[in-house]
Order: C-alpha cells, then structure tokens, then sequence
C-alpha cells in the first residue's frame, strides 16, 4: 500500500515533463517556421524589389510609348561629330519637315543616360550582358566599337518615339572647316577658357567677345568647365554659338555653295532617297529653324535624357513644325502656340506690367526681347540681367495669379509658368529668358554681324584657300577621313 502514491507521482511527474517536451518542440516548431518566413520575405527583399523596380520602369517606358509623334512629313537624320582625340560624338537630331521645309536640331549630350524599351535592352544585352534598363551612351560607343552609329540611332529612335531616316559622321577636322564657311561669328565669353591645339600647346581665349573661327569656334564646343553641371553649360554655349553661326551662314552665303562644301566633308551614301542637303537649305531661313537641348537634367555630370519629356517635346516640335508657313515666320522664330496656350481663353498679358531678364547670358538679350514685345503691343516696366542660378536652359515665367502668361507660350512654347504670391519689384509677370529663347523674332533691334566678307560659291569649293589656313592649329584629330552610315528601319526586329 506504500508503493501506490509513489506510483502516482511518478506517473505525474513524467506527464508533467512530456507536456514540458511538448511545449518547447511546438515553440521551436513555431519558431523555425517564423525563421524561415522572415529569411524568405526578409532576406530576398532586395532580390523583390529589383525584379518589382524592373517591372514598373518596364510598364513605365511602354506608357511612354502612347507618346507617338507624326513622321509623314519628317525627315529625321542624326549628325555625328567625332573626335579622336577624346574619342567622343558630338550629336544634334535634325529633324526636316519637307512639307513646310521648317527644321528643328536637338543637341544631344556626349554623356547622355538613358532608359531603353524593354525590346532594344534585349538588343543590347546581346552585345552589353550587363546592361541595365538605364544605359550610358559613352558605355555603348566602347562596347559596340564600330556599329555604334547603327546603335546611336536605335537608341535615339527609342526614346524620341521619331523614325530616324540615316546618319552623318564627320570627323573634328572637317567640321571646323564647315564652321569657317560663315566667316567669322561673334561670341560672348563670360569667363576666359584654355584648351590644347593638335601640338598639346595651351591656347587661351579671353573673356569679352570674341569673333570665332573653325579652330576656337571647336573649342568653344568641347570645352568643359570641371563642374558638375559642365555638360549642360557646355550644350547651352553650343546652342547660343549655333544660332549665331547659322544666322550668319545662311546671310552670307549661297546656299548651293554651302551645300557642296558639306557634302564634300561628308559620304551621302547614307543619305539615299532623303532630301539633298541643297534641297532643304535653298529655303532654310533663321525663321524656320530652332536649335534646342534635348530635354533632360544633369547630376554629377551626368546628364540624364527624360524619354517621357523627349517624345513630348519632339512630339510637339514635330507638330509646329507641320503647322509652320513662310508668312507666320514671326511665330515660329519665337515659338508657334504651344497646347497648353491653346486650352481655353486667357487674359492678355497687354493687360499686365511685364519685367524681363536675361537669364542666357547673352550680351543685349533682353532688351531685344523688349524692343520685339513692347512691338507686340506688351507693357515691359523693367529689364534686368539674372545671376542667381547662372544661365538657365529654359525660359521660366512668373505670374502673379493662376492662368497669367499663357499667351507668352506663343512666343516662348518651352518655358515653364510659376504661380508665385508676389512680385516685389511690383512686376505683375516676370519673364527669365533662357538659352532656349536666344532667337529674337524679327522686327527687334537685333542685328547680325555684316562686316566679314561673303564666301562666294567658288572659295567654298577652293580646298586651298583660307577656310583651310586654320588647320595646323586645329583642337581636334587630324584625321580627314568621313563616314556616313544608313540605317534600314524596315524590319520588325529592328524596331
């Protein structure tokens, strides 16, 4: 009778510890699967959210795509100039409209990165493995060596959303030779720039204005001033210099002489089917052309092109460029109406005090603009320079209230409105003129410079005679050699 409790309590004792046993196998069982849980969500997080990242930029660049742009009547080409000395491409889009023969150039950066379709980055990949939805032009050019051209163009095709028509390359030697044809063009240089001739000697060009010839003319086109912004400073110089150069060019000059001295410094073979270079320049005038940046923004120096932003800006250049006619020049040279000019019926900006500054940079600008718009019928109360920011790229408009300054976009179609509480100038509207607004319609007090002499056809077509005389200190390669590739976009595969 003893035996029993002890029975008893043995026997609770050891359901006591497999109740024990029990709990702590459920809490590791618990335990293991919220560990392994918490390693699958937790540990792969950034292997999810790449692939998601991957996914939305995927469906952002086929949105991207609904941005279409008219090609009836555009001829799209792409000019490249190369330099061996600092292996580059210096690249504009021309974009023709053989319609109303108006004629838009977008400046690209050398650096340019930019987001590719979900289709042309398995192209790439077959050639760049590594190659990210985002890609670096300058990482392109080194990995496709000698069909860099033909991917140029893909590229460019893919994030304009404009079919591009074939390519020009010209070589640094030449091209400064095509910069001589307009004699001499006056530039302004806020600060002095050094660069190195073919020889390595250090040249200098001194602040103030200067007239520029093939050889300093390059300079100023590849310089770079070591700050973080260097290639939006240096595409903004290069729009200001081109519209000078192009207003003299076509002033001064034949136009059959100027089209047989380009294609002598370039191979037409490219160029079959499309329109002669004789052709679009016999009725090119300052009125109906626009030199532009591509629009993008630039970090570190790195300069980022926007796709969204690209295919509505040449969506929309496209289309002025089909609207445009010889006797509505005056609008096209500051920009025809844009669409958001175009929704609805605003107040005249007559109505309102107008102050003007010159945010470009560019000697006497503002008060061209004063003189064309006070022409217009528009009150300007001020007129000033802007030096807070450094030149601006894009024209930037402030109003006092919402819906002022819509009629401005006739007249500058890429400027941004602002919205701001007050002026305290006392100013109803303000106006910072940028780089992209540097062609003053005319009927203003601009002028082009007249003093040099006119290079007649047969001194454009003379190798030997002064156009020439520049070389032996020439920046860039002395390699004469041109190329010019065509670009068959008729395939599927290849769109």
């Amino acid at each position: 009778m003893m035996k029993k409790p002890s029975l008893i309590k043995r026997f609770f004792s050891f359901l006591l510890r497999l109740c024990v046993v029990l709990v702590l196998m459920a809490a590791i069982a618990v335990g293991s699967f919220e560990g392994v849980t918490y390693y699958l969500t937790g540990s792969f997080t950034s292997v999810k959210k790449a692939v998601k990242e991957e996914t939305d930029q995927s469906g952002t660049e086929d949105s991207t795509e609904a941005t279409t742009v008219d090609n009836k009547n555009m001829e799209n080409t792409l000019v490249f100039v190369h330099d061996d000395m600092n292996n580059k491409d210096y690249t504009a889009l021309n974009m023709y409209n053989t319609k109303t023969e108006a004629m838009d150039v977008l400046l690209l950066p050398c650096n340019a990165q930019v987001s590719v379709s979900s289709t042309l980055l398995k192209e790439i990949r077959n050639t760049m493995t590594e190659a990210g939805s985002s890609v670096n032009m300058a990482d392109v050019a080194r990995a496709f060596g000698d069909k860099k051209y033909e991917m140029f163009a893909k590229i460019v095709e893919d994030i304009s959303g404009a079919k591009i028509s074939g390519y020009d390359v010209i070589s640094s030697t030449n091209f400064k030779k095509l910069l001589n044809v307009a004699g001499g063009v006056s530039y302004h240089f806020n600060n002095a720039i050094s660069y190195r001739d073919t020889e390595n000697i250090l040249q200098t060009i001194d602040a103030g204005d200067v007239i520029l010839d093939g050889t300093t003319a390059y300079a100023l086109f590849t310089y770079m001033d070591g700050t973080d912004g260097e290639e939006s400073s240096r595409l903004e110089r290069v729009n200001t210099y081109l519209t000078s150069y192009m207003e003299a060019l076509l002033s001064k000059n034949n136009t059959s002489a100027i089209a047989k001295k380009y294609d002598s410094l370039v191979t037409a073979e490219g160029k079959s089917g499309l329109t002669s270079t004789e052709d679009i320049l016999k009725n090119l005038t300052t009125d109906a052309l626009t030199i532009r940046i591509m629009q993008g923004s630039e970090s570190k120096g790195i300069f980022t092109l926007d796709s969204q932003k690209v295919k509505l800006q040449v969506a929309g250049l496209a289309k002025q460029a089909e609207a445009y006619s010889q006797s509505d020049s005056s609008k096209r040279s500051a920009g025809t109406t844009s669409t958001s000019a175009a929704t609805g019926s605003t107040e005249s900006s007559k109505n309102y005090s107008i102050e003007i500054y010159n945010a470009a940079y560019v000697s006497g600008l503002a008060g061209q603009w004063e003189s064309y718009l006070e022409s217009e019928g528009y009150s300007i109360s001020l007129v000033d320079s802007y030096q807070e920011e450094g030149p601006l790229s894009q024209t930037r408009i402030n109003v006092t209230q919402d819906g002022m300054g819509q009629d401005l976009l006739t007249y500058f179609p890429d400027a941004e409105i602002n919205v701001v509480d007050s002026i305290s100038t006392g100013g109803d509207i303000q106006i910072y003129i940028g780089t992209d607004s540097t062609n003053v319609p005319a009927g203003s007090d601009s002028t082009t410079d007249t003093e040099d002499e006119t290079v007649t056809d047969s001194s454009l077509d003379d190798e030997s005679d002064s156009t020439d005389s520049t070389d032996s200190t020439d920046v860039g390669d002395d390699d004469d050699t041109t190329t010019s590739g065509g670009y068959d976009f008729g395939s599927d595969s290849e769109q």
